[in-house]
């Protein structure tokens, strides 16, 4: 009888084990946040969300799915301290398969408290890049590298990876595959899924601003994160491109809005500049500003002091341009942890389409130059002079030539044939005039 409790009470307490375990392991969850394009101040944002929904979801971590050229090292770095004070271990993991994490995507990646990279995907290439006025060139100055160079150091130290290698992504370019990243101790993992990769790292002890922490990944349910609507925004509008475009938009905008009023384009403007200030956080460089406001001045003349659309106009448009290029660098150092090939793409992606929206817009601008003044031409009529075509009487109205055109007159005297005579008046379709002489 006492065996038989002994045996009851044993399969009882192997039942409630499993099954806590089992409740366990479908509690479990981490949270998958994409950073794609370039490192910016909306993936700080999103960075921050994720850690707020992670906190409320009780996700065991978070993992960064990578695939970026780079961006600025002012967020990198922001990112960087995010991790390092996070209570919820981040899992950096370069995918899908092909993905790579260039230059600040290298410096988040050795940040995260486990490093993965996916099959065939790449990471490196995080010498700074400088935008100026001679165009892109690496950075190479002592003072840059050797503070860049002890920073990843130190963060590969904090998670015992291979520090000469972390210091030779800045010094020498060094770009390392999944493979050659492993073997040379750079990342943990190389798993060729997120299904891999939570059983890769199941049972990995690491180390985060609240201690130790073992996780428990294993057949965790994977929830994706979506970023909010604001951050959306921000991240649409922080895009070079986007931001160039939104404020030649803007300028033309503000410009038809000021010389035909009443369709709303002025407020339309407004809008769209104050979109591309945001998106460049402010930090508009000094001669982009010198550019722009020449610009509009000059067009500003052509619509108001000068007959035509010529080399003013023409002018204006050309500085609108080359400051719109000039907002490429929108960080306040100038400096980018970013892919040169992705800066090139973009560069020339930003030349054809500026390009293309001023050659559009010069277009309208020179018709809506030229309705204004047929407008004026036809339109303004008191005080104009004409010659009468038809015997005009009080009772009986005639014909003028006004300006090589037809229009029927009256008076309140008699005006004979041929006679040249003064508008004073307009009522709707028909002149009224008086001889020239009275």
């Amino acid at each position: 009888m006492k065996l038989n409790l002994s045996l009851i009470f044993f399969v009882f307490i192997f039942i409630f084990s499993s099954l806590s375990f089992s409740v366990y392991a479908q509690n479990s969850n981490v949270l998958l946040v994409e950073i794609k394009d370039t490192i910016d101040q909306s993936t700080v944002e999103i960075l921050k969300e994720s850690m707020q929904k992670a906190e409320i979801e009780g996700s065991e971590a978070i993992i960064l799915l990578l695939d970026t050229p780079g961006g600025g090292i002012a967020e990198t770095f922001e990112i960087a301290d995010l991790i390092k004070s996070s209570v919820i271990p981040f899992i950096g993991y370069v995918y899908p398969k092909g993905a790579k994490a260039a230059s600040a995507g290298t410096f988040i990646l050795l940040s995260t408290h486990v490093a993965a990279m996916a099959d065939n995907t790449i990471i490196g290439s995080a010498q700074p890049v400088e935008i100026g006025l001679e165009g892109r060139k690496l950075i190479t100055d002592n003072k840059t590298i050797n503070f860049l160079v002890a920073w990843i150091k130190e963060r590969a130290a904090m998670y015992g990876r291979n520090e000469t290698a972390a210091a030779k992504f800045i010094t020498e370019n060094l770009n390392l595959n999944d493979v050659q990243a492993e073997q040379m101790g750079v990342i943990e993992f190389v798993s060729s899924s997120v299904d891999q990769l939570l059983d890769d790292i199941d049972g990995t002890i690491v180390t985060t601003s609240a201690g130790n922490v073992t996780l428990h990944t294993k057949d965790a349910e994977q929830l994706k994160y979506f970023p909010s609507f604001k951050i959306q925004i921000l991240k649409l509008i922080s895009n070079p491109v986007i931001t160039s475009l939104l404020l030649m938009l803007g300028i033309f905008a503000l410009i038809f809005g000021i010389s035909s009023p009443g369709y709303g384009a002025e407020v339309f403007g407004v809008i769209a500049i104050l979109l591309s200030l945001i998106g460049s956080g402010f930090g508009i460089p000094t001669l982009s500003i010198i550019f722009i406001i020449i610009g509009c001045l000059l067009l500003i003349i052509e619509i108001f002091a000068t007959p035509g659309f010529g080399v003013i106009g023409i002018g204006g448009i050309i500085c609108l341009i080359i400051g719109s290029i000039f907002l490429i660098p929108t960080y306040s150092t100038r400096g980018w942890l970013i892919s040169m090939d992705y800066m090139n793409e973009i560069m020339i992606i930003l030349l054809v389409v500026v390009a293309l929206f001023a050659i559009f817009f010069a277009f309208i601008l020179y018709k809506v130059l030229k309705i204004r003044k047929k407008k004026t031409a036809v339109g303004t009529f008191i005080g104009e002079k004409a010659k009468t075509i038809d015997r005009i009487t009080p009772d009986k109205p005639g014909y003028v030539r006004f300006k090589g055109e037809y229009w029927q007159a009256k008076s309140d005297t008699t005006i004979e044939p041929n006679t040249k005579v003064v508008i004073v008046n307009k009522d709707e379709t028909t002149l009224i005039v008086k001889p020239k002489n009275k």
